[in-house]
């Protein structure tokens, strides 16, 4: 069986890869290009170490966002691929079953390429930092930034949001898997039947009936998808606003990052998260249904 997912997720690869190595090597590289132009000011007040740390956050941050909403756009359409390109018959005809090929196609879109891209952002953040100090302080202003403290402060913090990643797409599965499932039965008027039912019955509840649980839930979903990726959110701005603005005040990063993964844990125990795994479920039957009649 192992066997068996392994290469159907080496078939995500390889007939993606050209997108996913576009999507997340792109942005990085035109940005380390554009270093050599132009000019970089900075805060004069800032400490070299809270520069450094900016820009590798920034840079992780910006990579994994354009990857995570591109794989979005296109999970809606991949349910329908096979059918489309006509080579679903081949597919059937392999000993994996439906239920590990629409496994093999989420987890290859909705978490491994956002984790790959949170891994490809930090090392090029490393990269861009050195590059931003260097123009906007010289030879003397690198030497002066505590690059083995910049690693111990943002490891941490790399393994948080790494985690984090798989913890907010559990919490998202509903959404996405809805959209798929609506995409496999109904073709391209799926996503816009989702909208508009999403849309009009939630006006309706809210307007005619006072009862806006639509939002409420989709709101449930998103915050409970935000406090997943980071959870003491405002906490840790504050921890490194204070390192960024004269490099005052210590940080644990490590054990900052255990409390706020065993917060976002914690939170997993919630009627929000357990009935949209519960959604998600049915929407993968739909979805294996839907490919099991696809000859």
């Amino acid at each position: 069986m192992t066997s068996r997912f392994n290469t159907l997720l080496l078939r995500e690869w390889m007939q993606h890869k050209r997108g996913w190595l576009i999507t997340l090597l792109a942005p990085p590289i035109i940005f380390l290009a554009l270093l050599s132009f132009g000019n970089a000011d900075g805060n004069p007040d800032a400490s070299p170490l809270g520069i450094a740390l900016l820009f590798v956050a920034v840079s992780t941050g910006a990579v994994f966002g354009i990857a995570w909403l591109s794989a979005m756009f296109q999970l809606s359409g991949l349910v329908r691929r096979d059918t489309q390109d006509r080579s679903i018959e081949f597919w059937l005809s392999l000993p994996a079953s439906h239920s590990e090929s629409i496994a093999a196609t989420l987890l290859s879109h909705a978490v491994l390429v956002p984790l790959a891209a949170v891994l490809v952002g930090y090392a090029f953040g490393g990269l861009i930092s050195t590059g931003l100090v260097l123009k906007m302080m010289g030879m003397a202003g690198w030497q002066s930034v505590p690059w083995l403290q910049v690693a111990a402060l943002s490891v941490p913090l790399l393994a948080r949001m790494l985690f984090g990643v798989v913890l907010m797409s559990l919490w998202l599965a509903p959404l996405m898997l809805v959209v798929m499932a609506a995409s496999a039965w109904l073709k391209r008027w799926g996503i816009p039947a989702v909208v508009l039912t999403v849309g009009v019955g939630g006006v309706v509840l809210d307007k005619f009936y006072g009862l806006p649980v639509v939002w409420q839930l989709l709101n449930a979903q998103q915050n409970g998808a935000m406090n997943a990726l980071l959870a003491d959110y405002p906490s840790l701005e504050s921890r490194l606003g204070a390192l960024h603005v004269g490099g005052s005040g210590t940080f644990n990063a490590a054990a900052w990052a255990v409390h706020d993964s065993w917060v976002a844990v914690q939170n997993l125990a919630s009627a929000h998260f357990i009935g949209g795994l519960i959604v998600a479920a049915g929407c993968f039957a739909l979805l294996v249904l839907k490919r099991s009649r696809s000859n």
